[in-house]
């Protein structure tokens, strides 16, 4: 079974800085990840470290260090409730409803609310 490094100096690279074609011949790039201490000290299986990693890194990179547990909370809830497609569905109509802020400066809830009112009062296109 392959070492699995910890990260000890708070000066080492967490994702390992590989260089300009000078990788040391005692470093083997082969099926590498990130990874974690905490990763290392819970023996997670690649896809658990992959799937923090994506997290926390999402996390570190933005300016708000607090949204990481409505961010847990949000993914927790949407595997609780649907299937893989509607997954993909949601974060699609999430990332859109982004845009439709940016660029037209209109609020997703409030939309979809006009939705919802319009079709109270004309059942008949919700099929459409």
């Amino acid at each position: 079974m392959p070492l699995k490094r910890r990260f000890e100096d708070d000066g080492e690279d967490y994702i390992l800085d590989l260089g300009d074609n000078a990788i040391h011949e005692e470093f083997d790039i082969h099926d590498r990840y990130p990874r974690s201490n905490a990763g290392v000290g819970l023996d997670w299986s690649k896809l658990e470290q992959q799937l923090f990693d994506f997290l926390l890194v999402n996390r570190f990179n933005t300016d708000a260090h607090d949204v990481l547990s409505d961010q847990i909370d949000a993914v927790a809830s949407l595997v609780e409730k649907f299937d893989e497609q509607e997954i993909m569905r949601i974060c699609s109509a999430a990332m859109l409803a982004k845009r439709l802020e940016s660029d037209e400066s209109k609020d997703f809830s409030e939309e979809v609310e006009k939705y919802r009112e319009y079709i109270k009062k004309h059942p008949a296109d919700a099929e459409e």
